[in-house]
């Protein structure tokens, strides 16, 4: 995408649905963030697919790293504060592969 940009695709399995897709890829992003060496981000595109043979959800994001001195710093989410407390430990477990 760009040095600043990135896309996240997910999927899910039936159970978990589609929010819990749209968790998996959220966090995901959060994670690879903080790998990039970022904390501030926006999602820029957001799209959700379901099969219904499969029953399987798919999520696509598209997320964009913001510096802290930039303009839109103040509308942007942290992924340290998106993970919690652990987010060390998240991270270093890598991207999550389940809604639970």
């Amino acid at each position: 995408m760009s040095q600043s940009s990135f896309k996240v695709s997910t999927t899910a399995a039936p159970a978990c649905g589609p929010q819990g897709a749209r968790n998996v890829a959220f966090n995901t992003a959060a994670v690879e963030v903080i790998r990039k060496g970022g904390d501030l981000f926006i999602i820029e595109g957001d799209n959700s697919k379901y099969d219904g043979w499969s029953g399987i959800h798919s999520q696509g994001m598209v997320v964009r790293m913001i510096e802290r001195k930039s303009s839109a710093a103040s509308d942007a989410l942290s992924a340290r504060q998106i993970l919690g407390s652990d987010w060390q430990s998240i991270v270093a477990e890598g991207t999550p592969n389940t809604c639970t």
